[in-house]
């Protein structure tokens, strides 16, 4: 019961988190502020998420299942030395697909290369500079 409430709230963590660009601190940042820099992040971080109308849950059970996969395969590639395969293949399964399952839900809470462009881009068009995302 305390595992599944661990990986619950692990999810939820992995959920919530969301990397935003960070602004170099030039000329127009001291002069438009850090109300005008944060609404044109906002703006252009809806934009791109409206743009590639992306299905996090997707993204979180295509990891999820090639987890299961390559966990499998390791089990049985395990269970060759131990002489146990079923039991090595459903371990290697479970651990796999528990490990995919946590990196597709860190993954689905951070944009991903085509959502960080389309940031920026907006973002330069409108005079900022990005350095990073944090």
């Amino acid at each position: 019961m305390r595992m599944k409430r661990a990986l619950l709230a692990l999810l939820l963590l992995a959920g919530c988190s969301h990397p935003r660009p960070v602004l170099y601190p030039d000329e127009r940042l001291k002069a438009s502020g850090e109300e005008a820099a944060k609404a044109d992040v906002d703006l252009c971080l809806g934009e791109a998420k409206a743009y590639l109308k992306a299905n996090p849950a997707k993204r979180v059970a295509r990891r999820t299942a090639r987890g299961g996969v390559f966990g499998a395969v390791l089990g049985a590639v395990f269970g060759a030395f131990t002489g146990n395969y079923r039991r090595a293949v459903a371990e290697g399964a479970a651990v796999g697909a528990a490990a995919g399952l946590l990196h597709g839900a860190y993954e689905a809470g951070s944009p991903d290369e085509i959502q960080r462009a389309y940031t920026q881009r907006c973002l330069a068009e409108k005079g900022w500079s990005v350095i990073g995302w944090k």
